[in-house]
């Protein structure tokens, strides 16, 4: 017998490994396949997973501390690949605003949106920003996220902007979830550059993006690419630097209008494109060439209430390796929850309930370069997983808005 320092039993176990013959990412038909095993087990040692299978044979082979959820569905750990989880400040007068019938650019024009959180989020003090970044964090802990990429974008200038990589650095270091740092200060342009947008992206690539990389604050660089935001030739210049300076590049593409921010994005070797609303199947083939990961949030359409959706369907069709995601901010979508972005997934991108699970851990995880560690429970990697109180997983994003996370494991230690 072999010593586990726990043996986790579970009534079903979704493995969602990848293809053993095809390594990377699930794409097409690949992404209906969850790896159940009825009445399985996970053998964990220093925090990673030993062995998974089925219970019986794991028990012949392992002992140790047993943890029996003989009557729920343990699943990895949620990989929520894009989030903006650092700002202070309220929009929900915003939110009264959209009620009304305003659009998210009407309200931006009058002042509001991104502009506002950064009024804010400068004026917030070190420990106030660090407390309510910490609670965000913790809440989507909670939610069942273990793994989750991070970004700045509401601080606008240098100094602000090392501040939040810094203070996002801090939480990374002290709280039991793998946060992996956006530098974004072309998130928007600042107010005071309106008549001068192109001095503001020089800002963002002779200033911010050297002081960013010299402390080693950010894994990726990020850009919105969007009609009263950055254009596609800017977008591309501060991508191509984020590029050469060692970052890996994703962007915020085709949400409102469409510019082709994606298709030039995954011509430069970006990682993810994200949003997508707006995506024209003409580049469905350029997406699937490069091998970029498209990054949905239906959260995001279903919050501002314009009705339009990325179209997941067609693009799992099509053979893309669909991700899903939060992207939890103070504007566009106030949800941490990842339960609720695989419930509208099914709902509102018509992804089956596999499908959803998929994008929302393994193919999460590739859109953050981190497979080898997370997004599926096999042997070398993390023992990060979540137990679903209910052996009706498919029945789960049914449930939607409802938590039914019963407990959640980070590196085999109970965490939330």
């Amino acid at each position: 017998m072999k010593q586990a320092e726990a043996i986790v039993l579970g009534g079903k176990v979704l493995t969602c490994a990848e293809d053993e013959e095809v390594p990377g990412p699930r794409r097409g038909a690949e992404m209906d396949e969850v790896g159940e095993i009825e009445e399985g087990a996970l053998a964990i040692n220093g925090g990673k997973i030993a062995e998974v299978g089925y219970a019986r044979d794991l028990l012949r082979r392992w002992q140790g501390e047993v943890l029996d959820f003989g009557e729920c569905t343990i699943l990895p750990g949620f990989v929520d690949a894009h989030t903006h989880p650092i700002f202070a400040g309220s929009r929900a007068d915003e939110y009264q605003m959209r009620a009304e019938g305003l659009s998210y650019e009407e309200i931006h024009a009058k002042g509001g949106g991104i502009a506002s959180t950064v009024r804010a989020t400068c004026e917030a003090s070190d420990a106030e920003l660090e407390a309510l970044t910490r609670r965000h964090l913790k809440l989507m802990l909670a939610h069942g996220t273990t793994t989750c990429e991070a970004k700045s974008g509401y601080g606008l200038n240098t100094k602000e902007e090392l501040r939040e990589l810094r203070l996002l650095r801090q939480l990374g270091q002290e709280l039991p979830l793998d946060l992996t740092p956006t530098f974004m200060g072309a998130h928007a342009i600042p107010e005071e550059y309106a008549s001068q947008p192109h001095a503001y992206v020089e800002l963002v690539i002779k200033e911010m993006l050297p002081a960013v990389v010299q402390e080693g604050l950010a894994d990726w660089i990020d850009v919105f690419c969007e009609r009263g935001a950055f254009d596609v030739a800017q977008s591309k210049r501060i991508l191509e630097a984020g590029l050469a300076a060692g970052l890996g590049a994703r962007i915020h593409a085709e949400e409102f209008c469409y510019l082709g921010g994606a298709r030039m994005a995954a011509q430069l070797g970006a990682t993810s494109c994200d949003h997508l609303q707006n995506l024209q199947p003409d580049d469905y083939p350029i997406l699937l060439e490069s091998g970029i990961i498209p990054v949905l949030m239906p959260g995001t359409s279903f919050f501002l209430g314009g009705g339009r959706y990325a179209k997941g369907r067609e693009m799992i069709a099509a053979g893309l390796p669909v991700a899903v995601a939060t992207d939890f901010n103070p504007g566009s979508n106030f949800c941490l929850s990842m339960p609720m972005a695989i419930s509208l997934a099914v709902l509102k991108l018509r992804l089956t309930p596999e499908e959803a699970i998929i994008a929302a851990t393994l193919n999460g995880a590739h859109a953050l370069k981190r497979a080898h560690l997370v997004g599926s429970l096999e042997a070398g990697k993390q023992a990060d997983f979540v137990v679903l109180n209910t052996l009706q997983w498919r029945e789960w994003p049914y449930a939607y808005g409802v938590n039914l996370i019963r407990q959640v494991f980070k590196k085999g230690q109970l965490v939330a």
